[in-house]
């Protein structure tokens, strides 16, 4: 047997990387639209004049600086969507460039860098504290967020273009990102031949913008004492620091500014939008869980469609096989907030486009009992014990594509079996079950796919996500060093593409060949022409 190793490890933590920025984009295009349309368009347009006059409105500063900013996040947006690394290196620049030229925000950030060192350093500042702390939160919170952008931004316009097209999904059209089923994800583009109905939207697409509102509250509230802190400037001059202002001692004038902003102030606008944060992001679960109980009911009334589908195949003991998430920063949480499929088949649903519908046989425990429950993910076939193989033939042998998870039951390993012995392995892509041991693992690879002991040697079990068996003689195995939930979908992704520029990281072999990284090849082309291990 020939075996060829795949370490997917930088193009997950590229698109991974990616996905993040993508998302901030798609974040800061909706609030920006929210507050455009709420304080500037909503307001100025409800004193409606005629035509003439409403030119003149168009023409105003707070709609030309409202176009500009819009324009500039929907660029970027667009850019980021189209995977146009060359383009985002551009923007990139530009924005490193606008952070050096003068502002009135390194103005607040050099104001509360003095004002900080003031408060700790000299004591008859003390009651400016609470000032201090409030503005010392937002710069720290803000430059980290920002900082952590900065790195991600500058690590995917390095890495951005060495990605196979394949692990992005699918490639879309030039507008199709500014579609509200795109900008608010409303889509499930794992199940092609039920649409959500318009209530479903509704819900899904309030729950989005709900999760948006949840995340974009911090950063409201920074600018917020941004803000603040530049009218608390001219209050204090006005009031403060009138004429005769040189003969009073300085603890006059200290207490004098310590009483526009008290503690209970920080509290409120440290506060409010953690609170706000918290609020939305309870209703939009529960916004979701509604959409999603309505769309499963509605699903359990379809029949089942194989035609071109997924086939999901597990073990009921796992039935809906949990993924690990990426170890997260801050950035990445905060732009992430309940948009986190926890299982493959959700994540499958949710995120990897496919030709037809995502279906699994159903385990029977969920018909029994007077609570019957169906698991959000693919849609599920009931059987009984007698007919579940005589089912999963005929559904396999429809499926356009199986995706089956190696375990150790009975089960699943008639299923690999069956996949192998039936000609189905080309369409298939076996994924390691992350609950099952090393030396399971190491067992199954030998009775289930043949992989001899003695070449255990030359990879690390522990890291295998997934492989993929072409054909009797060759195989192919994907590496993650963090199997988490990006790598499964960057595997799925780079499985099912038709071409993708694979690039081996063999381990070392005497009897290895350099291969041509650069070539375009088919799935067969990289088993047949990558260095082979021989079995």
């Amino acid at each position: 047997m020939r075996i060829s190793t795949l370490d997917i490890s930088r193009i997950t933590t590229t698109v991974r990387r990616h996905e993040a920025l993508l998302r901030y984009a798609r974040y800061l295009f909706i609030f920006n639209l929210v507050i455009f349309l709420w304080e500037v368009a909503i307001p100025q347009l409800s004193y409606m004049t005629p035509f003439r006059g409403s030119l003149e409105l168009l023409a105003s500063p707070a709609w030309k600086w409202s176009v500009l900013v819009l324009g500039s996040v929907g660029a970027t947006y667009l850019v980021l969507a189209h995977r146009l690394w060359w383009a985002y290196a551009i923007i990139f620049l530009a924005q490193v460039g606008y952070f050096f030229m003068p502002s009135p925000d390194k103005e607040v950030l050099r104001f509360s860098v003095l004002l900080a060192i003031g408060v700790i350093t000299l004591p008859p500042m003390r009651p400016l504290g609470p000032l201090a702390t409030e503005l010392a939160i937002m710069i720290i919170g803000f430059s980290y967020i920002m900082i952590v952008y900065c790195l991600y931004s500058a690590t995917w316009t390095v890495n951005g273009g060495r990605v196979p097209r394949g692990a992005y999904g699918r490639r879309l059209s030039p507008l199709e990102p500014l579609r509200p089923s795109r900008l608010l994800d409303t889509l499930l583009p794992g199940h092609r031949s039920q649409n959500v109905t318009a209530s479903e939207a509704a819900l899904f697409a309030l729950s989005s913008v709900l999760f948006v509102a949840a995340s974009m509250a911090p950063f409201y509230g920074f600018r917020r004492v941004q803000n603040a802190s530049i009218t608390f400037s001219s209050q204090v001059q006005h009031a403060c620091m009138r004429e005769g202002f040189p003969a009073q001692p300085a603890e006059v004038t200290i207490a004098c500014l310590a009483q526009f902003r008290p503690w209970s102030q920080v509290v409120i606008d440290i506060g409010a939008p953690l609170v706000i944060s918290a609020v939305c992001l309870v209703l939009a679960n529960r916004l979701r869980y509604f959409g999603r109980q309505h769309f499963l009911h509605r699903l359990d009334e379809q029949q089942i469609s194989p035609f071109r589908s997924t086939l999901f195949l597990r073990a009921f003991r796992d039935d809906q096989m949990r993924v690990r998430q990426a170890s997260r920063n801050l950035f990445s949480i905060v732009f992430d907030l309940g948009r986190v499929p926890a299982t493959l088949d959700e994540l499958m649903l949710e995120r990897l486009d496919g030709p037809g519908d995502l279906i699994a046989i159903g385990n029977p425990q969920d018909r029994k009992g007077a609570a019957q429950r169906t698991p959000w993910g693919a849609q599920r076939l009931y059987v009984d014990d007698a007919h579940w193989r005589e089912t999963v033939t005929v559904l396999a042998r429809d499926a356009e594509r199986i995706v089956l998870c190696v375990d150790a039951s009975d089960g699943v390993r008639w299923e690999i079996a069956h996949v192998l012995r039936n000609g189905h392995a080309n369409k298939t892509l076996f994924f390691l079950n992350p609950s099952i041991d090393v030396q399971t693992r190491t067992r199954l690879l030998v009775e289930d796919f043949g992989v001899s002991v003695t070449d255990f040697a030359s990879f690390n079990v522990d890291h295998l996500l997934a492989l993929r068996a072409t054909s009797s003689e060759q195989l192919i195995l994907m590496f993650c060093a963090k199997p988490e939930r990006d790598a499964y979908l960057v595997a799925a992704r780079l499985a099912f593409e038709d071409t993708v520029v694979l690039k081996f990281e063999m381990s070392p072999n005497k009897d290895q060949n350099p291969i041509d990284q650069d070539r375009v090849l088919t799935n067969k082309e990289c088993l047949a022409e990558a260095s082979p291990h021989k079995l």
